[in-house]
């Protein structure tokens, strides 16, 4: 079984920080770093761009942190106890140790959010639940990085296209246009989108939505706003339209996505 020893979701340190395991730790240790960061890989300290992964082994010396406030991740230590377990880990492939970059972050990270979610609950069978979100959760990061050409990685463009991404995540309202994006990195619209979609998996244009409507369906479940009032807090110039794309990707309406939660 894969055993969770503790996780935490989008944790933040208000202050610069400085995090040293000079023995390294008992369990494995996997971050999803949302912010810029430092890490010391082979004695050497490298910066990091945000939206990195990565994957330390057991007993190994582990140090980063980030120099200026706010720094941001989801976290878990976990461990393996049957022997089949480890085999099926080691099959993974993952590099331990090295700064990931896999496309699909916000997957890894709400699998994380649900995890965390499961982890602080008095459920009998949270052990197994947990032991099966950490499967998902290592098999989806696996897969990631299988279906990513490596290559991607070390293109010049893609540490400006994580920051336009990271950006867009992080401010979803704010107005934006194909043109708009492209003129930003210099390139023409359609390498920008190209790039988009190689890098991400997804098209720019369907990022734009899946924003919006994840900070829309965050406010469903955690305020009381109108729809109205959302409609416009989301980016979208009309409460129809808003209504029929969250329909069209969701598969129901907003108000029954907020009635469905029991918000």
């Amino acid at each position: 079984m894969i055993q969770i020893t503790i996780c935490g979701h989008d944790s933040h340190h208000r202050q610069p920080c400085d995090i040293e395991h000079k023995n390294g730790l008992s369990e494995y240790l996997l971050l999803i770093v949302k912010t810029d960061a430092w890490f010391t890989i082979r004695g050497q300290r490298i910066s990091t761009e945000p939206n990195m992964v990565i994957l330390f082994d057991k007993n190994t010396y582990i140090r980063y942190g980030c120099p200026h406030p706010d720094y941001n991740d989801d976290w878990i230590h976990f461990d393996l106890t049957d022997a089949s377990d480890l085999s099926w880990f080691d099959g993974l492939g993952l590099p331990l140790g090295e700064p990931l970059y896999p496309p699909d972050i916000q997957r890894l990270s709400q699998l994380v959010q649900i995890m965390t979610r499961e982890f602080r609950s008095p459920a009998g069978h949270s052990a197994q639940v947990l032991h099966c979100l950490a499967q998902a959760l290592l098999h989806a990061l696996a897969e990631d990085l299988e279906r990513t050409d490596q290559l991607t990685f070390q293109n010049k463009h893609y540490p400006a296209f994580l920051k336009l991404r990271t950006d867009l995540y992080n401010n979803p309202s704010v107005p934006r246009s194909m043109d708009a994006m492209a003129r930003s990195l210099n390139l023409s619209v359609s390498y920008f989108q190209h790039l988009y979609k190689q890098f991400f998996a997804v098209s720019p244009q369907i990022d734009v939505i899946h924003a919006r409507l994840e900070l829309a369906k965050f406010y469903l479940s955690h305020s009381n706003m109108s729809i109205y009032a959302l409609s416009s807090f989301c980016g979208y110039g009309s409460e129809v339209h808003f209504m029929r794309q969250f329909k069209k990707f969701e598969g129901i309406t907003p108000s029954e996505f907020r009635r469905k939660i029991g918000h």
